[in-house]
């Protein structure tokens, strides 16, 4: 776990399930449900068998890492799916206009680096990603969810069925502008139109 994690599992009470030390975890909010197999621990090493889940969801997860260690994640998810199976991630999109002129406020930004130390290591390395899993699954989608969020969906594809690799990346209107306005910081009246 990255510091903050850890420092959340040992502080918070009532959780449900071990943390890394032993301890109770963080997660307080979870009923008892016979259909959910809740587990608590690493993301890159979860001990699941190959080829055994149809989905692995990872939302606002990859900015909170190092690159190397976001590729744990995404070759750990691939190892996982069963073949025809969906990664989705949902993220911050450092490509759209609104986080670019974040990322260029220098105050603003350095406020947002303080609790986020991979921050510009994600911002920077996001082409890098979106080729990376391309490369091993076959099949990725991407389409803004926000005025500031991506949406990606990667499909783990036969080797047979691969090929080259296809993005198909639809954030952007063909005009240049992104796919949905930035209503993020816009207080609640503007967004009732």
């Amino acid at each position: 776990f990255i510091d903050v994690g850890t420092t959340l599992l040992k502080l918070a009470p009532n959780a449900v399930g071990i943390g890394e030390d032993g301890q109770e975890g963080w997660i307080t909010s979870i009923d008892a449900d016979d259909r959910i197999d809740l587990r608590q621990g690493d993301v890159a090493r979860t001990g699941l068998p190959d080829d055994s889940v149809s989905v692995v969801n990872l939302s606002l997860v990859m900015h909170e890492l190092p690159v190397s260690a976001a590729k744990d994640v995404v070759d750990e998810a691939f190892r996982i799916l069963q073949p025809g199976g969906q990664m989705w991630i949902s993220e911050m999109d450092f490509e759209s206009p609104a986080y670019a002129a974040q990322r260029e406020n220098a105050m603003l930004f350095s406020l947002l680096r303080a609790t986020e130390p991979y921050l510009d290591e994600y911002a920077d390395s996001m082409e890098e990603m979106r080729e990376y899993i391309t490369e091993l699954f076959g099949e990725l989608k991407i389409t803004a969810a926000t005025g500031r969020h991506y949406a990606l969906i990667a499909t783990k594809l036969s080797r047979e069925d691969k090929g080259e690799g296809v993005i198909e990346d639809t954030r952007f209107k063909p005009d240049g502008s992104y796919g949905l306005d930035d209503t993020h910081l816009r207080p609640w009246e503007s967004k009732q139109n």
